[in-house]
C-alpha cells in the first residue's frame, strides 16, 4: 500500500513538472532555484551559517527570493492559458473556414456526379437509334447531339475545376491571413509576458544583491567584536579572516547566484521564442502541404471524371466509327 502511494506521489510530481516545463515555469514554483545558486557555492553557504544574524538573513533571503520565484510562476501559468486560447480560438477558425470549403467543394463534386449520369444515360438514349436504318442526314444529327453532349460534359469538369481551385484558392488564402494574424497575437503575448519575466528575475537580482550587502555587513560587525587578542574561529580563517578575503568570497558567490539567474532567464527567453518560431513555421508548413495536396486532387478529379466518362462510352458498344470519333475528340 505504501509503494503504491509513493508511486501515486511521484507520477502526480512528474505530470506538474511536465505541465511546469510545458509553460516554462519548472521549479519556480518551489525554492528549486534558490538552492541551486547555493548548490555549487561552499563558501556562500558556510558564510551564511557564521552566526545566527547571517542564518536569519539566509533564511528571509530565501522566503524573498522563493515569494518572486512563485509569482513568476503563477503568472507564467497565466499566460500558458492565454495562449492556449489563442491556438484554441485559431483552431476554430481555420476549421471553420475547412469546413465551408469542403462542403462547397462537396457540392460541386456531386452535381458534376449526377451531370455526368445523366449525360451518359442521354448518349445511350441516342445511340439506341443506331441500331435501327438510318439515313445519312439521321447519322450526322445523332453523332452532333452525342458529340455536343460528351462536350458539355467536359466544360462542366473544366468548370468544376476552375470552381474548386477558385475555392481552395480562397481558403489557402484565408489561412494565411489567419496564421499572420495568430502570429502577431501569439508573438505579442510571449513578448509581453517575457518582459514581465524580466522584471521579476531583475527583481531577483535585486535581492541577491541586497542579500549579499546583508551579509557582508552583518559580518564585518561580526568581525569587529573581535579584539587584537582574540582570534577567529579556525573554520572561518579561510573566509573572513579579514577584509579583502571576505570581499574576495562574497563577490565569487555574488557572481555564482547571477549566473545561476541568468542562466534561468536565458533558458525562459530562448525557449518562448523558439516554441514560437517553431510553432509559427510548423503551420506554415502544414497549410503548404495542405493546399498542395489538395491542388493534386482536384486536377486528380478532373482527370479521374474524363478518364472515367470515356471508359463508360467504350462500354456502350458504340460501333459507328463516325460517332466513336467524334465523342473521342470532344
Amino acid at each position: 500500500m505504501k509503494e503504491k502511494e509513493e508511486l501515486n506521489i511521484r507520477q502526480e510530481r512528474e505530470k506538474k513538472l511536465a505541465f511546469l516545463t510545458t509553460a516554462c515555469v519548472e521549479y519556480l514554483d518551489e525554492d528549486h532555484l534558490f538552492y541551486q545558486m547555493f548548490e555549487y557555492d561552499k563558501e556562500g553557504k558556510d558564510l551564511s551559517m557564521v552566526n545566527e544574524d547571517t542564518q536569519n538573513a539566509y533564511e528571509q533571503y530565501k522566503v524573498n527570493f522563493s515569494s518572486l520565484c512563485q509569482e513568476l510562476c503563477e503568472v507564467g501559468l497565466k499566460e500558458y492559458d492565454k495562449r492556449l486560447d489563442e491556438i484554441n480560438l485559431y483552431n476554430i477558425g481555420v476549421n471553420e473556414g475547412k469546413n465551408i470549403s469542403q462542403n462547397q467543394g462537396r457540392m460541386i463534386v456531386n452535381e458534376v456526379l449526377q451531370t455526368k449520369a445523366v449525360t451518359l444515360v442521354n448518349i445511350k438514349q441516342l445511340l439506341k437509334k443506331l441500331v435501327e436504318d438510318i439515313d445519312a442526314a439521321t447519322l450526322e444529327d445523332i453523332t452532333q447531339k452525342a458529340q455536343q453532349l460528351s462536350q458539355e460534359f467536359n466544360n462542366i469538369v473544366t468548370e468544376t475545376w476552375t470552381k474548386l481551385m477558385t475555392i481552395e484558392v480562397d481558403l489557402h488564402e484565408q489561412i494565411q491571413d489567419i496564421n499572420e494574424i495568430f502570429r502577431i497575437n501569439i508573438s505579442d503575448m510571449i513578448e509581453s509576458f517575457l518582459t514581465t519575466a524580466r522584471g521579476y528575475f531583475s527583481q531577483l537580482r535585486n535581492c541577491e544583491a541586497e542579500y549579499n550587502d546583508t551579509i557582508n555587513g552583518l559580518i564585518l560587525y561580526y568581525l569587529s567584536g573581535f579584539g587584537e587578542d582574540q582570534k577567529l574561529p579556525r573554520h572561518l580563517l579561510n573566509l573572513c579572516e579579514d577584509k579583502e578575503m571576505l570581499n574576495y568570497n562574497l563577490n565569487n558567490s555574488h557572481e555564482r547566484h547571477l549566473q545561476v539567474i541568468d542562466a534561468r532567464e536565458d533558458s525562459m527567453v530562448n525557449r518562448l521564442r523558439n516554441w514560437l518560431k517553431e510553432y509559427n513555421e510548423e503551420l506554415s508548413r502544414q497549410e503548404i502541404e495542405r493546399n498542395n495536396q489538395q491542388v493534386l486532387e482536384i486536377a486528380h478529379f478532373a482527370d479521374s471524371q474524363q478518364e472515367e466518362f470515356l471508359y463508360l462510352l467504350q462500354q456502350l458498344n458504340i460501333s459507328d466509327p463516325e460517332v466513336i470519333l467524334a465523342l473521342e475528340t470532344t
